[in-house]
């Protein structure tokens, strides 16, 4: 009586196993959208959003297949066409419009869309939904018309998560 399977018998366990094993190993699980704000409240006299007080809306504005790609080194996300057209769409107002960045269903972080054509800062995560540049590409910046010099904004846009989501799906321009 043999105590070792064969070389056919072994071939065949390994292949079961690996087929059997889960592709995500990564335990990156999830997807990443973006939400409009039903309401929220600021912290201090800025622009600054308090997340204890972030109730998003239902649905996304922007679903996860809308992101075709995120750069991390230009914290940008590519958007299909239709995304586009959804946010030229939108209402803007001079104040701009709140927005949640979800990954897993947790908020991530909170900014606002934010026109270029504003006459008002804002020391807080900005997207310009009016002025487009490269294309369909969602550039997510600290601060309009950029980050004034003292001023800290809690940085969350690359966080490890929404990357880690990007990167299992292929979706992360490295």
């Amino acid at each position: 009586m043999r105590c070792f399977p064969t070389l056919p018998g072994t071939l065949l366990l390994i292949c079961l196993s690996l087929a059997a094993c889960d592709k995500n190993q990564s335990g990156v699980t999830g997807v990443v959208e973006l939400y409009l704000m039903d309401e929220f409240g600021t912290v201090g006299e800025g622009c600054a959003i308090d997340p204890g007080t972030v109730k998003l809306q239902q649905e996304p504005l922007l679903w996860y297949a809308n992101f075709l790609s995120y750069s991390p080194s230009e914290y940008a996300f590519t958007i299909t066409y239709d995304a586009r057209d959804t946010i030229e769409k939108m209402e803007h107002s001079v104040f701009g419009v709140p927005f949640g960045v979800t990954a897993g269903g947790e908020l991530i972080y909170t900014g606002y869309f934010w026109p270029g054509y504003s006459s008002l800062g804002c020391q807080w995560i900005v997207i310009d939904p009016v002025f487009w540049r490269d294309g369909d590409k969602l550039y997510v910046e600290l601060g309009y018309p950029g980050l004034m010099e003292g001023a800290e904004v809690p940085d969350h846009r690359n966080d490890p998560r929404i990357l880690g989501i990007f990167r299992r799906d292929g979706k992360l321009a490295e």
